[in-house]
């Protein structure tokens, strides 16, 4: 009987694992294709005369997809099995990556970042919540530990981008991609469901009561506020780069590597001291920090020096998503999925809007100037934090 128990618990850890590696893999990729985008717009400006107005539209695109199936996906993790849906939505990702690797046009291109996004949205709604349920009692290490997965895949996005267009043409880093996530489904392919995913379902007296929670609310707005800084980030560093700290185009793209690389080493450190800090305090102090450095960074530094305001930028801001979303978690981990969801999803929204906002701004004025949305967003974080603190102490 003991030799039978120890089979199963060796069969579970190994599920675990895999299942863990299948999810790290496929973050990886997905910020990976995600941080091929900024370096693409000047291509796309180039070769199909697209304005900078007009490549605004690339995050909206990215997003609208996302936003909509992550929620869904989140809202019926509790009625569906995971692994069906978590292998569907990486399929259908893998059908829009190939069509951007072909899109004879700009538009063609919207529209397979689109279906991209609707599939990527599918599986990011049900990995997270998933990882939570795998390590109930780590959930602030193991959501670093994944976006620290992300920020890998993030800073190898230009570096792949550069070498398909050293090699002959920007599409080969699609076609590579699309055989990654190729990878990746197959290895879930062959996984069951894991006995570890106790999602509870949610009615709508439940999700009433979920987002009035303070610690659930304050996630929920604060991840708005501090996702318009990444995406806005994400999308103008290699123009910021280029037109304002005068960097060539190749220093420029280069620019937003050294920002997604300092995610690593950022959220190596908060892998660490999660469980160690308490997660709203740390929110609060990261975000203090962060507002002198992108101050200095944007308005004051000029040239090389600005990689090295990037990249403290960068570790800053590398510990705010995941230590927010656990914080938000920690509230109700039995509905981590929908808490997920409804964080990520209104949180892609700001991605989106931000960074159009900025184009605009950029076209009409600099985006020098733009830089003042994001850093207005993100003095608003931290106030949001400390609302709800002081209305449950407890958190």
């Amino acid at each position: 009987m003991a030799q039978a128990n120890d089979g199963s618990d060796r069969g579970v850890l190994t599920s675990r694992r895999l299942w863990t590696a299948a999810i790290v893999l496929f973050v990886a990729l997905e910020g990976l294709g995600l941080q091929m985008r900024g370096p693409l717009l000047p291509i796309f400006g180039d070769q199909w005369g697209i304005s900078e107005g007009a490549q605004g539209l690339v995050s909206p695109a990215g997003t609208l997809g996302f936003a909509v199936t992550i929620l869904i996906a989140g809202a019926i993790a509790g009625r569906i099995d995971t692994r069906r849906y978590f292998l569907g939505g990486i399929l259908v990702t893998i059908v829009g990556v190939v069509g951007m690797a072909l899109a004879p046009f700009f538009v063609a291109y919207l529209g397979f970042l689109l279906l991209r996004g609707l599939g990527t949205g599918v599986s990011r709604g049900l990995d997270r919540p998933l990882l939570s349920h795998l390590y109930p009692n780590a959930r602030g290490r193991v959501f670093n530990l994944y976006d620290m997965a992300w920020a890998i895949g993030a800073a190898a996005g230009p570096v792949v981008l550069s070498i398909a267009v050293a090699i002959g043409d920007w599409r080969y880093a699609y076609g590579a991609l699309a055989v990654a996530f190729g990878l990746v489904a197959a290895l879930v392919w062959h996984l069951e469901t894991p006995a570890d995913d106790a999602e509870e379902e949610l009615d709508l007296s439940a999700a009433g009561g979920l987002v009035r929670t303070p610690a659930v609310a304050a996630t929920i707005v604060g991840l708005v506020f501090h996702t318009g800084l990444e995406g806005g980030m994400f999308l103008w560093l290699p123009t910021f780069g280029r037109d304002i700290a005068g960097l060539s185009s190749t220093r420029a793209n280069l620019l937003l590597s050294a920002f997604t690389v300092a995610y690593i080493p950022g959220r190596f450190v908060y892998t660490l001291i999660a469980e160690r800090v308490p997660y709203g305090p740390l929110v609060v102090a990261l975000e203090i920090l962060i507002v002198p450095v992108f101050l200095w960074t944007f308005f004051v530094a000029e040239g090389p020096i600005v990689f090295a305001g990037v990249a403290l930028l960068g570790v800053l801001v590398s510990g705010i998503f995941p230590t927010l979303l656990a914080f938000g978690t920690q509230a109700a981990p039995e509905y981590s999925a929908p808490i997920n969801a409804i964080s990520t999803s209104t949180a892609s929204v700001s991605m989106a809007i931000v960074p159009v906002a900025m184009g605009a701004l950029a076209g009409v004025y600099s985006i020098r100037t733009a830089m003042w949305v994001p850093l207005a967003l993100t003095v608003l974080v931290a106030p949001t934090v400390l609302i709800a603190r002081r209305i449950d102490p407890n958190i």
